[in-house]
């Protein structure tokens, strides 16, 4: 199990690592803005990773051509997690 951290609300889970960051976020109530349920195809439930970079599974074929995407953000619907982490869910996103 590991601790995710949704920043400003302070809001933690623990989550187990077949749990993505997006189905975290929809347990605690917070909106990261999918639009596709999850699939990697909308682009739009992007994070900020705060802290913990390192407990996240590396970038998956779907967010490799993100070209967008700064060094810090992820897809969260592709993101799961090895050990703690603290999130934001991002203002930008494809579909505005």
């Amino acid at each position: 199990m590991a601790k995710v951290t949704f920043q400003p609300s302070g809001l933690s889970l623990e989550i187990d690592g077949d749990v993505t960051l997006r189905d975290a976020a929809h347990t605690l109530g917070i909106d990261v803005q999918d639009r596709c349920g999850g699939q990697g195809a909308c682009c739009n439930c992007i994070i900020m990773v705060l802290e913990g970079m390192v407990n996240i599974n590396p970038k998956t074929h779907l967010e490799q051509p993100v070209f967008y995407l700064e060094k810090n953000e992820r897809l969260s619907c592709q993101c799961k997690i090895t050990g703690d982490v603290v999130v934001e869910p991002g203002l930008k996103s494809l579909g505005g």
